[in-house]
């Protein structure tokens, strides 16, 4: 359950630094963004890939541990202050599905101070790019990706996940 909740809180971000040609998934991205900084998870989850829904147990399981785990971040001295999507990657079909990776900044306070953190997350589209769902690779290697995900192209670029301490 861990895995499937570290996999989600990634999706979450902003958008700003780059834009795709898909002005759905922009739009998408920017109201996942929306709700999740305003802490609205029930309508940030519909952004989530259903598999990464399967595999906590369902909606209000998902609901309720992603809940539960922003809180109990947030008591411990770790909040989300501002995320950015860049660099979308090409569109890729596989099946019926279009992919496409976007590399997600992630700046959050912690107690030893803001931590800057870059992932990869995949948007994936089951209707031609009309409406995205999203997994967060949470750092995780594209072969460990794909075995959560047998459906992911083998040209999928997952990048290393970095973080550092800023002032």
């Amino acid at each position: 359950m861990k895995k499937a909740l570290i996999i989600i809180f990634a999706v979450i971000f902003n958008f700003s630094n780059s834009q795709t040609t898909n002005s759905n998934l922009n739009s998408q991205l920017q109201l996942m963004r929306k709700y999740f900084l305003e802490k609205n998870y029930k309508e940030f989850l519909n952004f989530t890939h259903p598999k990464v829904v399967e595999m906590i147990g369902g909606r209000e399981k998902l609901i309720q541990a992603t809940t539960a785990a922003m809180g109990k971040m947030e008591k411990e001295g770790y909040v989300f202050k501002n995320v950015n999507f860049k660099e979308p990657s090409k569109f890729i079909k596989k099946g019926n599905e279009t992919q496409v990776t976007i590399r997600q900044e992630i700046l959050m306070k912690t107690p030893k101070g803001d931590i800057l953190a870059d992932y990869t997350l995949i948007g994936i589209s089951n209707d031609n790019g009309k409406n995205w769902k999203f997994i967060d690779t949470s750092g995780k290697s594209k072969e460990v990706m794909r075995k959560y995900f047998p459906n992911l192209s083998p040209d999928i670029v997952i990048k290393p996940k970095t973080q550092k301490l800023i002032d």
